[in-house]
């Protein structure tokens, strides 16, 4: 039953498709984080059938492109691109440790997050065009959002968080539960390991170019984990919106790649 709970947190947590079942039980978060490469699978599905359906019934290719760019940021309620304008905002500051953290939680929107989001978007749209316009293996779009999550979620779960992060007390939690009853960091670290080699074994196993999948597959977790180790250097410790802002450089990684394959 605690695996389906963190399931569904997960889905209701980091995905904006309705959730099914809502459940919550604040021990069951590192299982929340577990699950994070199946709700990676379910929204580079989404996104991946959209885009060979948009081509199939002939829609033109800037609209095309567009919906491409769009549903990432979409299928995850825009949460990653926040958590990746909110560090933009704070690591661009260039102020001191002190100021940089108090950034990343200030509510207000900062000109730095505005001017990164914009490239970014703008990034996105033009490697997203160019990929499309060349064609694009239907499996190397899932692995994209599958992956970053994965490594993102790996990050959260073995790294040292920031002070005012969410994940502090899902330290605190774990030393106080009963560990016979509750998730541990160890149990949700073994999940999303589990998921990550099944489904990077069935992506190869899909796959019409193994070489292409293959260097899609090295962008988005190099992307991934230099901007997260990038960001936690700059920041002093993990959090969700360090978390988003690698998922949201991953998966342009990827998409890039997807350019030179």
């Amino acid at each position: 039953m605690k695996y389906l709970t963190g399931f569904f947190m997960t889905w209701g947590n980091f995905c904006s498709l309705p959730c099914p079942v809502k459940r919550w039980d604040s021990g069951c978060k590192s299982l929340m984080l577990g699950f994070l490469p199946s709700i990676g699978l379910i929204i580079g599905l989404i996104w991946a059938a959209i885009y060979v359906g948009l081509v199939y019934l002939g829609f033109p290719f800037l609209v095309v492109s567009f919906i491409l760019a769009f549903l990432p940021f979409a299928l995850c309620g825009f949460m990653h691109m926040d958590g990746f304008m909110d560090c933009s905002d704070a690591i661009m500051s260039r102020k001191p440790l002190e100021d940089r953290q108090r950034i990343l939680k200030d509510t207000h929107t900062g000109a730095f997050s505005v001017i990164s989001a914009i490239f970014m978007i703008l990034a996105y749209f033009a490697f997203i065009s160019t990929a499309a316009s060349l064609g694009m293996d239907f499996i190397n779009l899932v692995i994209i959002t599958v992956l970053s999550r994965s490594v993102s979620g790996l990050e959260v779960l073995l790294s040292r968080p920031l002070g005012t992060s969410q994940y502090v007390e899902l330290d605190e939690a774990n030393q106080e539960i009963d560990a016979a009853t509750k998730s541990t960091k160890k149990q949700g670290v073994i999940l999303l390991v589990v998921q990550l080699v099944i489904y990077t074994a069935l992506a190869f196993w899909a796959s019409s170019y193994y070489a292409a999948t293959a260097l899609v597959y090295g962008a988005v977790v190099l992307g991934t984990l230099i901007s997260v180790t990038y960001a936690k250097k700059q920041l002093g410790g993990m959090s969700g919106d360090i978390a988003g802002y690698g998922i949201v450089w991953g998966e342009f990684c990827g998409i890039a790649m997807l350019v030179f394959c």
